[in-house]
């Protein structure tokens, strides 16, 4: 949807109008909210502690009274064991307390209470031990009364003062029982008092402000506020003298805060919770004020700010009205389209801005076509790279088929070698073996340059990378009467580094010099010298070419800055050696004088462990034979190539061995299945039933032959393959291979047959 200037800039200064006194006000209310809640948070826990101390005051007071009565001559006097006495006294002593008391006894340990049965109990129940209780509450008799004191008046017996506080039939009583000595003897007695904590007291004892409930068996048994009510309807709070938790509830459709306690739960059976609230009704009602009058305050501004900010965008959008037409004229080519200067302001900035835009417009047209030129050479010289890239794939993709057929050469050579022969023939067998084993390290120096990997550092001999890629680019150098003089280091020391990037480096400084000298001179020649230097390994590249312009020299290393012929180069070779060697910690450097050549100097660092020794290729079996190897064994070879079978085969039996050849894994298992063997010779991959499954096959079923299989591949080895050797610890044999290498490799093997 097509929005004008104007209406976006008024949108979004009303939406941040909007938004902002909003955000504003939630952050606001939160603020205020919280502080009403923890304020009356403090509060509630104070008044909870007032609560619970004036709980306490009130039996100190009980005590004190009671006290009083037994220390009363007419008590003491009229003390005894007659029940009817008693309760006359009792009656006459409740008229006069015209309060809360509501029932008293006398308990008397008779003798029976002392014996005691096997278990350890009384014989005499403590309730029957009760003299004259009398009550003056309807919902307690004097009999319900002695029930619920009993274990109040049990620790009166025992000498104790005792107050508890007892919740029954929805009534609270604060229950006192002191010890007394009747005058008929030393018989212990106690006198035992109780008082009812009915709603009136409670108002009397609740904090200024609050409204109390008092809760016993999951019901509400008292509450200061008018009603009825349940557990349910109150706040879900942690009811324990020690919790901090404030909840809230709206009960008579006002809200309140609220805070749980309790009161002389010395056991189960004594004490009650409580539940205190107070109100914060008038703090809600100031702070619903405050948000009207602050949403009214924002609605005003807004619409004030959206007034002048309307009145403000259309004078600026005037003068870019203008602007529109100028540059749609502009674009359909008329460059020679000016805006007249409307104001000293921004807009009157942007229209000499403008004006001289149309003016550099004319000017960058022409240097746009040349750089469209220059972009659509870069593009050819990419795509010849890609193709490059598919040629190295392809490379990396017939090194099995290469390999294969040059371990039939090799082998047989070698073969044909041993047999008794003149001079003559020995020469030319010498020569077929050593040219097949140059295709060989062509194939391999060819792969390891090829071959896509990930940047992996490791202990290097400098040397060896430096000769393979010499050896890739012989014919190269060859054909273009190139020749390569080495000045070797004597003794250099292994460098930590990834040999495949300095083989892209070595080859993009010596293809660069070899295309140099090709126009420049009928022969060629390019010095390589290392040396170590206060450890820093130094290669140097010193060709006799034409060497490189001043102006020239310093951007060499620029990327895409070629001198080469359009079509020739990218000038992305030498860019991608600088990043290479800075990446490995090194420095690389030219120094050239016109018309006597050029001189490219790498420096690495030598590695930490410079004295450890850089680990050589071989073959994984060592140098040298086991003593003594056993002869006369079975041994089975797979290959899908019927002339590495035919090698094997004539290898092994002048061995003196017995051989079976299978052209396929499927082959193998038939014939794993008649024959017992020694070893087990098999090529990686096969078509069909690989390698690596036929050794599976084995694992399951003849586990002891598995042991003894080794694995030959003219591929190249991946890292799940190196996975899978390690695991099993079972070795590979590359092909091509010499028919040493071969023997020796079956030689070990069956060096591990258990006798």
């Amino acid at each position: 949807m097509r929005m004008s200037l104007q209406a976006k800039v008024l949108i979004t200064v009303i939406a941040l109008l909007v938004l902002l006194p909003a955000v504003t006000l939630w952050i606001v209310d939160r603020q205020i909210t919280r502080q009403t809640h923890d304020d009356a948070g403090r509060a509630l826990r104070t008044a909870r502690a007032v609560f619970v101390q004036s709980l306490a005051n009130r039996n100190d007071s009980l005590v004190s009274r009671y006290r009083g009565v037994v220390n009363d001559s007419r008590f003491l006097y009229n003390l005894s064991l007659d029940d009817g006495t008693m309760r006359n006294l009792f009656s006459d002593v409740l008229e006069e307390f015209a309060d809360d008391t509501k029932a008293m006894a006398l308990v008397v340990a008779e003798r029976d209470y002392f014996l005691k049965d096997k278990e350890g109990r009384s014989l005499l129940p403590i309730e029957e031990l009760f003299y004259g209780p009398v009550s003056r509450d309807s919902a307690l008799t004097p009999s319900e009364f002695g029930y619920a004191t009993a274990s109040i008046a049990r620790a009166a017996l025992e000498g104790r003062l005792a107050v508890a506080t007892l919740c029954r039939k929805g009534r609270v009583l604060n229950v006192v029982a002191i010890p007394v000595k009747p005058r008929t003897g030393s018989i212990p007695a106690a006198f035992v008092a109780g008082a009812v904590f009915d709603e009136a007291r409670l108002r009397l004892t609740r904090p200024p402000g609050t409204e109390v409930f008092i809760v016993s068996n999951g019901q509400v048994v008292e509450s200061t506020l008018p009603g009825s009510w349940t557990l349910d309807q109150l706040p879900r709070i942690p009811l324990r003298e020690s919790a901090t938790e404030v909840g809230e509830a709206v009960l008579n459709d006002e809200h309140y805060l609220a805070i749980g306690g309790e009161f002389g739960r010395l056991t189960p059976e004594q004490g009650f919770d409580f539940v205190l609230v107070s109100s914060y009704e008038a703090q809600l009602a100031t702070l619903r004020r405050a948000r009207l009058t602050l949403i009214g305050l924002s609605l005003a501004g807004i619409a004030i700010s959206s007034i002048v900010v309307w009145i403000f965008v259309r004078r600026i959008t005037a003068p870019l009205r203008s602007l529109r037409d100028s540059a749609e004229a502009v674009g359909r080519g008329d460059f020679s389209r000016k805006i007249e200067q409307f104001s000293n302001d921004e807009c009157g900035e942007l229209a000499v801005a403008f004006n001289q835009m149309t003016t550099n417009l004319k000017t960058s047209r022409a240097e746009l076509e040349r750089a469209m030129q220059t972009v659509k050479a870069t593009q050819e010289q990419l795509i010849q790279s890609e193709k490059l890239s598919a040629v190295g794939q392809f490379v990396a993709g017939v090194a099995h088929e290469l390999n294969n057929p040059l371990t039939a050469v090799i082998g047989f050579s070698e073969l044909l070698q041993t047999f008794e022969t003149d001079e003559k023939v020995r020469g030319h067998l010498d020569r077929i073996a050593k040219s097949a084993h140059r295709c060989h390290k062509i194939v391999r120096s060819l792969l390891s340059f090829a071959r896509q990997e990930a940047p992996e550092r490791k202990l290097i001999a400098l040397h060896t990378v430096i000769d393979e890629v010499l050896e890739i680019m012989a014919y190269d150098l060859r054909t273009s009467n190139v020749s390569i003089v080495k000045e070797y280091a004597p003794v250099i020391p292994p460098i930590m580094a990834d040999p495949h990037q300095l083989q892209q480096v070595f080859v993009n400084i010596l293809g660069n010099a070899r295309q140099a000298i090709e126009p420049f001179q009928r022969e060629g020649r390019i010095l390589i010298r290392t040396q170590v230097l206060d450890g820093w390994v130094t290669i140097e590249f010193q060709d006799n070419g034409p060497g490189i312009r001043p102006d020239h020299l310093a951007r060499i290393f620029d990327p895409f800055f070629t001198t080469k012929p359009a079509g020739k180069g990218t000038g992305l070779g030498l860019s991608l050696s600088y990043g290479l060697i800075q990446e490995h910690g090194g420095r690389i450097t030219a120094r050239s004088e016109l018309g006597h050549g050029a001189t490219f100097i790498i420096e690495l660092p030598v590695a930490a462990s410079t004295g450890a020794p850089v680990r050589s290729s071989g073959t994984p079996w060592g140098s040298t034979p086991p003593m003594g190897p056993p002869t006369g064994q079975r041994v089975l070879v797979v290959d899908d190539e019927q002339w590495i079978l035919d090698l094997a085969a004539e290898l092994l039996r002048s061995e003196g061995h017995t051989v079976d050849l299978a052209l396929s894994g499927e082959r193998a298992l038939e014939l794993l299945g008649k024959e017992k063997y020694d070893v087990i010779v098999s090529d990686w991959k096969m078509p069909g039933l690989n390698g690596i499954r036929l050794y599976e096959h084995l694992l399951a079923t003849k586990p002891d032959v598995a042991k003894r299989m080794f694995f030959m591949t003219g591929d190249v080895v991946n890292d799940t393959f190196q996975a899978f050797l390690a695991q099993h610890q079972l070795a590979c044999l590359s092909k091509p291979f010499a028919i040493n290498e071969f023997r020796l490799a079956v030689a070990r093997t069956l060096s591990t047959k258990q006798p």
